[in-house]
């Protein structure tokens, strides 16, 4: 059987949320800057609004993670599913750029906790020899939404306007919330608090154990205090491994999201414009560069769902998921060194490729990498420092492209890319050294 039936009973719901939660968001990236004039905002709004939601989410991750560590995922994520809502219908009714601003802010903490929440929870119902799997199925359901949910919006504004098209998002959304509200169960393993009053009475009872029988047999007495002292050497050890694993994890989930997911897919249709035109013959077909640019960017989710199943089973069935990420990293290199030296358009399709499977790879991995190396009570913690890795990466990516591209050409932008992918093996370099140590 592919998946249990316990994971199956929180993969449905929790993917459906994840996907059915997005048609706000991406409504406002595909439609606003067309519609700026009329809800009375201009284009410097328009930046600001696209971004501030990653801007909270950068504090906002650890938070979330904390919270699902201490009070527990099924609340949280119905109260991520309920802000989310509610933001969206806010945008349908705002009339002022404060109140738009408050909007976006509110949705930035609804992704933090259904982002953080959604991965802790597919940690819990996984081990190490299906976590991988498990993890690739889940990006599924998030790449759909964020492959449906521009074109839902896009047709529901040409059909309807901009403001009926949010009240149908911010409907699909609370749909969501009154599904996941009946069929989300509760997979936080034993309360931290709980766990912490039992582990102090099994160590009482042991170490009453270990006394009486030294009082009986005194001779077996520095053989305990041996056996005391190696189990806190190896669990040292054992911390510094998982420690620099999940920091060597968070760097390259950063390299990722700042070159794959923030650089090229900001500055696709510019770059295609820059080397190619402002219209291509496909065919018999022309093909405008803003068509092509959403064309490039839906075939980056297609490759995406194709990617994450397929490494996530990869990684289950080695000895480590390292090798893993090693492939995504490299065929991520292969993909810029193509943009940067290709001259034609289908050399651009491949590099655009490449770079979507890569990030399919990477992100399903590290994921799962994440449950491997993390304590069982801070799996939370854990991917909200992975998520936040991860905004940080899709925010500074765009912002220092079009900063840099009135100086220098795309091709140098994409070349540094490169080498930030080249920079993420010297983190898997150390990490698997330490583990090997």
């Amino acid at each position: 059987m592919i998946l249990s039936r316990r994971q199956l009973r929180l993969l449905i719901p929790v993917g459906l949320a994840i996907s059915l939660s997005l048609p706000g968001d991406q409504t406002l990236y595909a439609v606003l800057p067309t519609q700026a004039q009329a809800v009375g905002i201009s284009l410097g709004m328009v930046g600001v609004l696209l971004g501030v939601n990653r801007l909270i989410r950068i504090p906002g991750n650890p938070i979330a993670g904390r919270l699902y560590d201490q009070s527990g995922r099924r609340r949280l994520f119905l109260l991520g599913l309920l802000l989310g809502t509610l933001s969206t219908a806010s945008y349908a009714i705002t009339q002022s750029f404060p109140a738009w601003l408050a909007g976006r802010l509110l949705w930035g903490i609804a992704w933090s906790l259904l982002n953080v929440g959604g991965l802790t929870m597919m940690l819990d119902v996984t081990e190490d020899h299906d976590r991988g799997r498990v993890i690739g199925l889940y990006q599924v359901s998030y790449l759909l939404g964020l492959a449906f949910s521009p074109l839902l919006g896009g047709f529901m504004t040409d059909a309807f306007g901009f403001r009926p098209a949010l009240l149908v998002g911010a409907t699909v959304t609370g749909v969501a919330f009154i599904i996941t509200f009946f069929a989300l169960p509760e997979t936080r393993p034993t309360p931290p608090a709980t766990a912490a009053y039992r582990r102090p009475i099994r160590r009482a009872v042991t170490i009453l154990k270990q006394t009486l029988r030294h009082f009986t047999l005194p001779r077996e007495l520095p053989v305990f205090h041996l056996r005391a002292r190696q189990p806190r050497q190896g669990a040292r050890s054992v911390r510094r491994v998982q420690k620099g694993g999940l920091l060597a994890v968070s760097y390259i989930y950063l390299v990722t999201f700042f070159a794959g997911n923030g650089v090229v897919m900001s500055t696709i249709s510019l770059y295609l414009k820059q080397n190619f035109g402002d219209e291509f013959l496909i065919g018999n077909v022309i093909v405008g560069v803003a068509s092509l640019g959403g064309l490039f960017l839906a075939m980056r989710s297609v490759m995406g769902m194709v990617a994450g199943p397929i490494s996530g089973h990869l990684s289950d069935v080695t000895e480590t998921r390292w090798p893993v990420v090693l492939a995504g990293i490299s065929i991520g290199t292969a993909g810029f060194g193509v943009l940067i030296l290709g001259r034609n358009l289908w050399a651009a399709v491949l590099g655009v490729i490449l770079i979507a499977l890569s990030s399919g790879t990477l992100l399903t991995t590290l994921v799962a990498l994440t449950g491997d190396l993390a304590a069982r009570d801070r799996q939370g913690r854990a991917i909200g420092r992975l998520a936040t890795a991860g905004d940080l990466g899709s925010a500074t990516g765009p912002l220092l492209a079009y900063a840099l591209v009135s100086l220098i050409n795309l091709r140098w932008i994409y070349l540094l890319c490169g080498l930030s992918f080249v920079s993420s093996l010297l983190a898997l370099r150390h990490a698997i050294t330490a583990q090997e140590s």
